[in-house]
């Protein structure tokens, strides 16, 4: 099977590009570039990077970065299937011994549940007696509770400050230069991960925190919580930023 590298190395030739020529158009480096056609993928800092890398460089030499990707996943995939085979080997190994023991602790777990249902039904048969004498509890919070909705209505009127600080939030809008590989992180939860096209301007909001990572951190210019930041980064370069209530860090 055709491996990752060799269908965007045979592109390039096709096209008569150099890899500098690549690295001039799309801002990876050439080390990166040089590193996916070789399928040498240790050379590039993690594999979301890696994915985004192949997908940038598929869509600049015109293939179908879906299909390539594919063929990446493939290309994983025959390194894998190989490790489930042993574990399924020694698994009938371990599972007669614990048949028989099973039957014994099953048996015992149900004698001790019997017991306890047994014990909770004599419980609370017994115990029905003195169930009608919370109507007379139940009855007296009832007239506290206007008294309670009073007051609560004239809070907001005096302590306004309490009601804007759960709106507050993190809002970072990234302007494209030119193409860049991003992902974003919300509050833990990944909410975006692509290339967005050149001229193109996108907003991500968080509660808390939000983290991204640029591919190509000086095609982006970026505004935080409605200052602007500018440029991050220089062409080709890896950034990861995190946005906070409070500031901006690394």
């Amino acid at each position: 099977m055709q491996t990752v590298g060799e269908l965007l190395r045979a592109e390039r030739l096709k096209k008569d590009l150099s890899i500098k020529d690549v690295e001039s158009a799309i801002s990876i480096r050439a080390l990166y570039l040089n590193a996916i056609e070789e399928g040498n993928y240790g050379v590039i800092p993690g594999e979301v990077y890696v994915k985004g890398f192949i997908r940038n460089y598929a869509t600049f030499l015109g293939l179908d970065p879906q299909q390539v990707m594919e063929i990446y996943r493939q290309n994983k995939g025959q390194v894998t299937e190989s490790v489930p085979e042993s574990s399924q080997q020694e698994e009938p190994v371990s599972r007669p011994p614990q048949s028989g023991n099973a039957w014994f602790k099953w048996l015992g777990i149900a004698v001790v549940a019997a017991g306890i249902v047994a014990g909770v039904t004599w419980w609370s048969s017994g115990s029905q007696k003195p169930v009608p004498t919370p109507p007379s509890q139940s009855a007296a919070p009832k007239q506290p509770e206007p008294a309670m909705q009073q007051p609560a209505a004239q809070q907001p009127a005096s302590n306004p400050m309490p009601s804007t600080q759960p709106a507050a939030k993190v809002i970072v809008n990234v302007k494209y230069n030119s193409q860049c590989w991003t992902q974003v992180m919300a509050d833990g939860k990944e909410i975006y991960e692509g290339i967005p096209r050149r001229g193109e301007s996108l907003t991500w909001e968080a509660v808390n925190t939000l983290t991204a990572k640029f591919g190509n951190a000086g095609a982006v210019e970026v505004v935080y919580n409605g200052n602007a930041v500018g440029k991050i980064g220089g062409n080709g370069e890896v950034i990861v930023k995190t946005f906070t209530l409070t500031g901006i860090t690394q």
